[in-house]
């Protein structure tokens, strides 16, 4: 049953990025990709997870454009899904890669910031390595 439920997943996720993409034609809508799809174990309902680049007006708009289109998503994965029942889709704004990015920021600054310059434990290992190859 997962293995169908995984299946199902990944076929909602590529058939809602192919509606975004060639099938909607909202002005609202921004650059955005579906990054994942949960799926309840009935197959009631469905969560796509959308992630946005912009800033936060361009996230509201092109929400905003999703959110009023989820019934055309809706019927457009019922069409390809062969189940008895449809799941009830909704679209959420998926904020993980960013939060990811800030991190990775953060990271850069922190080492950057550091008295070794970013180097780390991990670098010293290699020239201690090179220098005693050197002296072989």
């Amino acid at each position: 049953m997962k293995l169908r439920t995984e299946r199902l997943k990944e076929m909602i996720r590529e058939e809602t990025a192919e509606l975004i993409l060639h099938g909607i034609s909202d002005p609202r809508l921004g650059f955005c990709t579906v990054t994942k799809v949960d799926l309840t174990n009935d197959l009631a309902y469905c969560k796509i997870h959308v992630s946005v680049l912009g800033d936060e007006g361009v996230k509201s708009r092109t929400m905003a454009a999703l959110k009023d289109a989820r019934g055309l998503i809706q019927v457009h994965v019922a069409k390809r899904m062969k189940t008895r029942t449809t799941p009830h889709v909704t679209v959420e704004l998926d904020e993980s890669i960013e939060k990811q990015f800030a991190i990775m920021d953060k990271i850069r600054e922190a080492r950057a910031s550091d008295s070794d310059g970013g180097k780390g434990e991990e670098n010293r290992g290699d020239a201690e390595d090179a220098e005693k190859e050197k002296d072989e």
